[in-house]
């Protein structure tokens, strides 16, 4: 599974698609000194002291948020959520212009072939664990 990880001035989001649903691994506020957390899908959240500061981990287990929820909960991020739209439609459903070129240069999108979903799940696990 290939994550993407998009960018934007004040925030970050690592997502992934399954099965052409875009969901949410981890969002990154980088106004935000506060200590990570983990924000479950009922809502609730649960404190890792251990975290990047300003990181949210999201969901549990396999169970992943859509962007509706991430775009719900942080909705000061307007621009970055934009963006990750922008960048999955032009992953499942391509033009001849990228959708997301109308971010650039305010906006970064990549992937990473280096790390799998399971392998930063795994590491979201061992910092529980050490919390």
């Amino acid at each position: 599974m290939r994550l993407h990880i998009t960018s934007t001035k004040y925030g970050e989001a690592v997502w992934h698609i399954d099965h052409r649903r875009l969901l949410i691994e981890t969002f990154t506020d980088w106004r935000d000194p506060g200590p990570a957390y983990r924000l479950r899908m009922d809502g609730s959240t649960v404190e890792i002291p251990n975290g990047r500061r300003g990181v949210v981990y999201f969901g549990e287990a396999e169970q992943r948020p859509e962007l509706d929820f991430a775009e719900e909960h942080f909705p000061g991020h307007r621009d970055l959520w934009n963006a990750v739209e922008a960048a999955y439609f032009d992953i499942i459903d391509p033009l001849p212009q990228l959708r997301f070129e109308r971010f650039v240069p305010v906006a970064l999108d990549y992937t990473t072939d280096s790390w799998t979903v399971e392998e930063i799940r795994e590491i979201g696990d061992t910092a529980r664990q050490v919390a």
